[in-house]
């Protein structure tokens, strides 16, 4: 953001610029007004002296003069004729004021010159606006207004920085600073609703948390008695029974959803002691791990720049890549080819996994990564792309999801970098 579209410096000049010319120019029309029935007495006589003296100097032939500091715009019209005798331009101007004068050879003339108003008026407001009295009001409104504007913007950016750090630091207990909180203003309205928005959404994901974690505990122990049974009916029935092995599909999909639920809920920052490595290293070793799914699956990777020295925690983003490319495997055709491009750049790395199945539904795209959101052509639980959306969270990430418009479905992540 570039200066000039702070709010700071909105707000300021807005309230400075309206303050200052509000107050000079009321000032300074009010001068103009109250002194503008003398002036045009004092313009009046100035007009008929220089006038005599043009006219006296016509008569006598000579080249009418000006004296210096005399200047003054007039014409004269003789009235016999009818003809502009002297004059800037043919006629005088509309809105002049009129002089009947009687020269010394009994001539009358007519006399128009400009009147206070059309003359003064800007030389009154040009020389108010150089004076010390409205250089004063200047500075005065200047300091006022950049109190006004300190005054509104800095619990703003108080507030920013208090809902930036809950952000950063994924800390929901954090509350604004007392200050901001005990306000008796709007500023502290706002910051009083932002504590209860961040509690409820503390509590909520609390809740949410717990109930997951309890959830899968609960299963565990029905998931072993299930377990031993189809053990002991596998013992009696025969390993080749349709029914045993019914069972222990069925257990193995329980224990599977299971798993992914207590991930779910334990995910974790990664721990800055998390070894790091080469990032085209872990790359190859996770695509070699999803190719175990379907050993005749294509699968491309694209580093750029290509030998990048970049080095990662492995967790939470081999955690990521997996879950992303297990997807891809699983919910598209055999033969489908899947693509894995990563780019490098100011320390941000970007992400994406490709394929060129048949997509997602338009209307399911909005709830992907939101837990037990699934296609409707997805056997699995929906926990997979939440469960990836989480970790990139986590990571200060971004993950979004789209169809391709050559079709295919492609999940895009940005991931800062941090410092090699």
């Amino acid at each position: 953001m570039r200066w000039y579209q702070k709010l700071f410096w909105r707000i300021f000049a807005a309230v400075w610029l309206v303050s200052t010319l509000g107050i000079l120019v009321s000032i300074g029309i009010y001068q103009g007004i109250s002194s503008d029935h003398d002036r045009s007495g004092l313009q009046q006589e100035r007009a008929r002296i220089y006038a005599e003296q043009l006219i006296e100097d016509i008569e006598s032939g000579r080249e009418p003069k000006s004296r210096q500091g005399r200047r003054l715009s007039l014409w004269i019209i003789d009235e016999e004729t009818g003809h502009v005798i002297f004059g800037e331009g043919r006629r005088p101007p509309r809105g002049a004021e009129k002089l009947e004068i009687e020269s010394s050879s009994g001539r009358d003339y007519e006399v128009y010159f400009p009147g206070v108003g059309e003359v003064l008026l800007m030389q009154k407001m040009f020389g108010f606006l150089l004076s010390v009295q409205a250089i004063w009001l200047g500075l005065v409104s200047l300091f006022s207004s950049l109190l006004l504007t300190w005054l509104i913007v800095r619990p703003i950016n108080a507030l920013r920085a208090h809902v930036r750090s809950v952000y950063d630091s994924q800390n929901l207990s954090s509350r604004a600073d007392q200050h901001l909180s005990q306000r008796t203003d709007e500023l502290g309205e706002l910051a009083r609703e932002i504590d209860q928005m961040a509690d409820f959404i503390e509590r909520t994901l609390n809740a949410q948390e717990n109930l997951l974690r309890d959830v899968s505990h609960e299963l565990r122990a029905p998931l072993a008695r299930l377990q031993v049974s189809a053990g002991l009916a596998e013992q009696r029935l025969g390993e080749d029974d349709k029914l045993v092995k019914r069972i222990n599909l069925e257990c193995a999909r329980l224990e599977h959803l299971i798993s992914e639920l207590l991930l779910l809920s334990r995910q974790q920052v990664a721990s800055v002691h998390e070894p790091k490595i080469l990032l085209s290293d872990l790359l190859t070793a996770l695509i070699e791990d999803a190719r175990l799914l379907d050993p005749q699956r294509e699968i491309k990777l694209q580093v750029i720049p290509a030998n990048s020295p970049q080095k990662i925690a492995a967790e939470p983003f081999s955690r990521v890549v997996s879950n992303l490319l297990n997807n891809a495997i699983k919910h598209t055709e055999s033969g489908t080819a899947v693509s894995l491009d990563v780019k490098l750049s100011d320390q941000l790395l970007k992400l994406h996994v490709c394929d060129s199945g048949a997509g997602v539904a338009p209307e399911l795209l909005a709830n992907l990564g939101e837990a037990f959101r699934r296609g409707s052509t997805s056997d699995g639980y929906g926990l997979g792309l939440s469960i990836c959306k989480r970790a990139v969270l986590q990571m200060g990430g971004d993950i979004s999801f789209a169809n391709r418009s050559e079709g295919g479905f492609c999940a895009k992540i940005s991931i800062p970098l941090p410092n090699r």
